[in-house]
């Protein structure tokens, strides 16, 4: 194995897929809602909100992640246009 393989597999174990992200984000926002659904006591509202937007954010940022991604692949491929 070259170095440049060596050191794209262990960039590439670095990078987060995205799995975390869909789960921790919208958990931690829900716990979030749920507390403050406890303190002013309108129960169940806020806790979805809240997981909605946590979802919703880190499906956001994992598409846009993947467009960068995708972007500098093509751009170094032997395929890319050469100016």
């Amino acid at each position: 194995m070259t170095d440049s393989q060596r050191r794209e597999l262990t960039q590439s174990m670095n990078k987060s897929h995205g799995s975390f992200e869909l789960v921790v984000s919208p958990l931690i926002l829900a716990l979030m809602g749920y507390g403050l659904d406890r303190w002013i006591g309108t129960t169940p509202w806020l806790t979805v909100i809240f997981a909605v937007i946590g979802l919703v954010g880190a499906v956001v940022k994992i598409y846009f992640g993947y467009e960068v991604e995708m972007r500098e692949h093509e751009a170094e491929g032997p395929w890319a246009k050469r100016s």
